[in-house]
Order: C-alpha cells, then sequence, then structure tokens
C-alpha cells in the first residue's frame, strides 16, 4: 500500500538527522521537501485509498511535525 511508502520516508528521517543536516547548511532545503512530502500526503488523503487511513494519516503528520520542530530548534 501506498501508505507504507509515507510512513518509511517519513520514520527514515529522525529529528536528530535533521539538526545534523541543518548544522551543514541544508535547512531550507529540508524545509522544502518536509512541505512538498506534505502536500503530497495531504493529496493522496484526498484520495479514496487514502480517506480511509485515519490512524496512519495522524501518524505521518506527527512524524512530519515532529520534523519540522527539530528544524526550528537552535
Amino acid at each position: 500500500m501506498l501508505v507504507d511508502a509515507w510512513l518509511k520516508v517519513v520514520g527514515a528521517l529522525t529529528p536528530e538527522d535533521m539538526k545534523l543536516l541543518k548544522a551543514q547548511g541544508c535547512a531550507s532545503e529540508l524545509f522544502v521537501f518536509l512541505e512538498a512530502f506534505g502536500k503530497l500526503t495531504l493529496a493522496w488523503r484526498r484520495t479514496e485509498a487514502g480517506s480511509g487511513n485515519t490512524k496512519d494519516w495522524t501518524d505521518i503528520q506527527n512524524r512530519l511535525t515532529k520534523l519540522r520542530a527539530a528544524l526550528r530548534e537552535d
């Protein structure tokens, strides 16, 4: 299922990864990536296949929120 792929993507990156990449000067690219990925999963959510995966959708959003928060930390 496509939801498994979404979960793998957001699960592959950790908040610590975000902090390390930010320290190497990649923060703006990471914000763009997370924004685009969020839009992609939102588009999927609007489909019939995506509409029934409430628990998975919540998990994806929670993981994205944690990754964004890690980028915002100093």
